[in-house]
C-alpha cells in the first residue's frame, strides 16, 4: 500500500490544473505554496487562458504538457474536472488530487459525479485523493511539497496527520506552528472516494520520518479494516484520533438490553481501546498528546513525581493524575534529603514537591535533577507559576538542562502562559511540552502511560471451537422460512447449544397439562415462563414464576401467570418450562450489529438492573480471548465476580469463553441482529456458565 499513495507523496512533477495568476483562487494558493516551499520537482501550470502563471510557462490542457506527470492537482469546477481527469488518464497521470467540492457532499447530481470519478479513476488505474479537500504535504527535504490552500506553510518534522475536514486542516497547519510542532505528512481526504484513512495507515505504518501519527475522523470508510490495520500499526507507533459524530440522533429502537446500552459512538470507542487508538476528546486534547508523544519517551510506570511553586495548581494536578489511572511516586528518603540541603525551610519535600513561589531557576534546576534520578519515579510533571519579578525564561532553561539526557519524560505547565510566552517557546523549541494549565499535563501523561501498556501487552489469539454450524444454520433458515424475525427461547438455546454454550434445560409447552409433562421430564424445581411477541422482558411482565417444586405449583403457577396476562391483555402463545439453576452471580451477554463497524459485543453484570447500573463493557467481534478477558475485567464491578465477603468467586475462565464463543456465532451468522443472554449464571469456579434466558433477533 505504501507503493500505491507514492504517487501522492513523492512526485517528481505536478501539474496543477486551475493553477491562477489571481490572489483568492484555489489555484492560486496552491501553486504558490508549491514555489515558496520550494517543490524538488518540475511544475506544470493548466491555465488556457495565459501562457505563463506566477512566472511559470502554462499549458492549456493536460494533454499539451509535454513531460511525464506524476501528479496533478484539480482545481477547476466539477463538471470540468471530471473531462479533465479523464485527460489526465490519458496522458499516464498516476496520482490525482482533486480540491473541487460539489461531489457526493451536496447528493443528487454530486453523487453522479462522484461515481463518475470513480469509474475514470479505476479504468485508468490512478490513485486518488479527494474529492472536495485541501490537498497533501510532504515535507522531505527530497521533495518539500506543500499542494494545499493553507496560509500558513507547515513545520517539518515527524508527525503525519490526516483529516477527513478541509476547512479543520487549514486551522490544524495554523494552531500545529504556533506550537513548534512540524510534520512529515498531511493528508486532507475529504469524501475518501478512493484513498481511505485505512490507506494512509498503512503507508505511514513503516515510513521512517513518521513517528506519531494524528487523525481526525467523520466516519469509517471500512470499519473492520481499521481495527485489523490499527492494531497493528499501534504496535509501532502512536495513533491520536479525534472522532466527531458522538451522539446518534434518530437511532433505532432496539427490544433488547444490549440495544438500549449500545450505538455507534461506543462501538468507535470500543475499537479503539481494542486497537491501542489513544482518543482526544477535542482538538486541544489532540495536540496536548502530539506535544508529548513527538517530543518526549514514554514511561515506563506510573509513578509520577510534581515539582512547583504553588500548592493549588498541584493539587489539581495530583486530583487529574489519581482519576486518570496514575499515582504520586513516594520519593526515597535519600531524594528528600538531597533537596533538604539546599530547599527553604517553608518548602514541602515528600511530592507534590512544593519550592514555595520564591523558587527561581537555580531551585527548580536541583528538584528536578533530584526526582529524575530518583527510582521511584516514572515521570515529572514541573508547574511554574511565574511571579512577576522573576524571568519564565530561566526557570525553562533551566528544566530544560536538568532533563537533559534523562530517560523519563518531563511535561510542563507555565500557568496560564500560552504559545506565544517566552518560556513556552524555550521550553517546546528544546522538546519539552508546555501546557497552558496542569489537568492538560496529567490528561496527556496518562495517555502516554496507557500507550505503553498497550505496547506490552498480550494481544492473544482468536480460539478455535468446535461447533455446529450446519445446525445453526438450520435454525436461522427455519425462522427466516416462517417470517419470524425473532427466534422462539427454545430455537435460541438450541443455536446457542450449537456453538457450545451450557444452557438451562428448556422445552416449550402449549398450555399447562404440556408444562407439567415438561417439568416431570426436566426435573424438579423447575422455572416457568409465559411466551408471546410482546414478552420481551419477562420479570416486568409478570410472566416468571421461579423454584416450582412439583406438579402442583407448575399448575398453579400457569393459571397465576395467564390470569395475569389476560387481565393485562397480553397475547400469550404458550409456555417455556426451564430447570431452576440455584446460585451463580446473573451475568449478561449481549452483541448488537451497528450499522457501521458490524458486531458490537457487551458484558456487564446483569439481571434486572443492568439498564439502570449501565455498568457494561463493550468490544467488537471478533475478539481474541485477551480481548474477552480485557472486557470481563474492565467493568467496575468486576470484583464481585472474584468474590467478596466471603463469597466463593465465580467461573471467571468460563465466562471469558463464552465471550469468545458469543464472538465466533454472531461473526459466522450475519443474519444475527441482537442478541439479549440475561441471565446468565456465572457458577462457583470451576462449575461453568449456565445461559437461562435467551432472545436473538434476526
Amino acid at each position: 500500500m505504501a507503493d500505491r499513495v507514492e504517487p501522492i507523496f513523492f512526485p517528481r512533477s505536478i501539474a496543477v490544473i486551475g493553477a491562477s495568476r489571481h490572489k483568492g483562487k484555489v489555484g492560486y494558493a496552491i501553486l504558490r505554496n508549491l514555489l515558496v516551499n520550494e517543490f524538488q520537482g518540475t511544475l506544470y501550470p493548466v491555465n488556457p487562458n495565459a501562457e505563463s502563471v506566477q512566472g511559470i510557462k502554462a499549458y492549456p490542457s493536460i494533454g499539451d504538457v509535454p513531460d511525464q506527470v506524476d501528479l496533478a492537482i484539480v482545481t477547476i469546477p466539477a463538471d470540468a474536472a471530471l473531462e479533465a481527469v479523464e485527460a489526465c488518464g490519458k496522458k499516464g497521470v498516476r496520482g490525482l488530487v482533486v480540491i473541487t467540492a460539489g461531489f457526493r457532499e451536496i447528493g443528487g447530481i454530486g453523487v453522479e459525479r462522484e461515481n463518475r470519478l470513480k469509474e475514470l479513476v479505476k479504468r485508468y488505474g490512478m490513485v486518488l485523493v479527494g474529492p472536495n479537500c485541501m490537498g497533501v504535504i510532504n515535507t522531505h527535504p527530497d521533495v518539500q511539497m506543500d499542494a494545499t490552500f493553507a496560509p500558513t506553510p507547515p513545520l517539518r518534522g515527524h508527525i503525519s496527520f490526516l483529516s477527513q475536514s478541509g476547512a479543520l486542516g487549514v486551522a490544524i497547519l495554523d494552531h500545529a506552528r504556533n506550537l513548534k510542532l512540524g510534520f512529515a505528512k498531511f493528508a486532507s481526504l475529504g469524501n475518501k472516494a478512493d484513498v481511505s484513512g485505512n490507506d494512509l495507515l498503512m503507508s505511514w505504518e513503516d515510513d521512517p520520518e513518521t513517528k506519531v501519527i494524528l487523525m481526525y475522523l467523520e466516519n469509517f470508510g471500512n470499519p473492520r479494516n481499521f481495527v485489523r490495520i490499527a492494531r497493528r500499526v499501534t504496535k509501532k507507533k502512536p495513533i491520536v484520533a479525534v472522532k466527531a459524530g458522538r451522539t446518534e440522533a434518530g437511532s433505532r429502537a432496539t427490544v433488547s438490553h444490549t440495544g438500549s446500552l449500545g450505538g455507534s459512538d461506543i462501538a468507535a470507542e470500543a475499537a479503539f481501546t481494542q486497537t491501542g487508538v489513544l482518543r482526544a476528546n477535542s482538538i486541544e486534547e489532540l495536540f496536548d498528546y502530539a506535544m508529548a508523544f513527538a517530543r518526549q519517551p514514554l514511561p515506563n510506570g506510573r509513578r509520577v513525581a510534581i515539582v512547583t511553586d504553588a500548592g493549588g495548581p498541584a493539587i489539581m494536578c495530583t486530583d487529574f493524575l489519581i482519576e486518570n489511572g496514575m499515582e504520586i511516586a513516594t520519593l526515597s528518603d535519600a531524594t528528600v534529603a538531597s533537596m533538604r540541603a539546599w530547599a527553604p525551610p517553608e518548602a514541602s519535600l515528600r511530592n507534590p514537591v512544593d519550592l514555595i513561589a520564591s523558587a527561581g531557576a537555580a531551585e527548580y534546576r536541583k528538584a528536578v535533577q533530584a526526582v529524575l534520578r530518583d527510582d521511584g519515579v516514572d515521570a515529572v510533571i514541573v508547574i511554574y507559576v511565574p511571579p512577576i519579578v522573576t524571568e519564565e525564561v530561566a526557570v525553562a532553561s533551566a528544566i530544560v538542562e536538568a532533563s537533559r539526557g534523562s530517560p523519563k519524560p518531563v511535561l510542563c505547565n507555565f500557568l496560564g502562559r500560552s504559545e506565544e510566552s517566552p518560556g513556552f517557546v524555550e521550553l517546546v523549541t528544546n522538546s519539552i511540552p508546555s501546557y497552558l494549565f496542569p489537568e492538560s499535563a496529567a490528561r496527556t501523561l496518562a495517555a502516554m502511560h496507557r500507550h505503553r501498556a498497550y505496547l506490552e501487552r498480550d494481544e492473544g489469539t482468536f480460539p478455535a471451537f468446535e461447533v455446529d454450524r450446519s445446525a445453526a444454520g438450520r435454525i436461522v433458515a427455519a425462522a427466516r422460512a416462517a417470517g419470524r424475525t425473532r427466534l422462539r427461547e427454545t430455537e435460541a438455546m438450541d443455536l446457542l447449544k450449537a456453538y457450545g454454550f451450557t444452557t438451562a434445560k428448556t422445552r416449550m409447552a402449549k398450555d399447562v397439562n404440556d408444562a407439567v409433562a415438561a417439568a416431570i421430564a426436566i426435573g424438579f424445581p423447575v422455572v416457568v415462563k409465559a411466551v408471546g411477541p410482546a414478552l420481551v422482558h419477562k420479570t416486568e411482565s409478570g410472566a416468571v414464576a421461579l423454584d416450582l417444586r412439583d406438579e402442583k405449583d407448575v399448575r398453579a403457577a400457569c393459571a397465576r401467570i395467564a390470569k395475569r396476562l389476560e387481565k393485562a391483555k397480553v397475547l400469550r402463545e404458550g409456555f417455556v418450562v426451564q430447570e431452576f439453576v440455584k446460585g451463580g452471580r446473573e451475568t449478561i451477554f449481549g452483541m448488537v450489529r451497528d450499522k457501521v463497524f458490524g458486531p458490537l459485543l457487551a458484558f456487564g453484570l446483569g439481571g434486572i438492573y443492568v439498564e439502570y447500573l449501565k455498568d457494561v463493557a463493550f468490544g467488537l467481534a471478533p475478539v481474541t480471548d485477551m480481548d474477552a478477558r480485557r472486557m470481563i475485567r474492565s467493568i467496575r464491578t468486576y470484583p464481585m465476580l472474584e468474590g467478596v465477603r466471603g463469597e466463593a468467586p465465580s467461573d471467571v475462565p468460563a465466562l471469558e469463553e463464552a465471550l469468545a464463543r458469543l464472538s465466533l456465532m454472531v461473526t459466522d451468522l450475519e443474519e444475527i441482529q441482537e442478541v439479549d443472554l440475561n441471565p446468565v449464571a456465572a457458577l462457583e469456579a470451576g462449575n461453568g456458565v449456565r445461559v437461562l434466558d435467551a432472545r436473538i433477533l434476526l
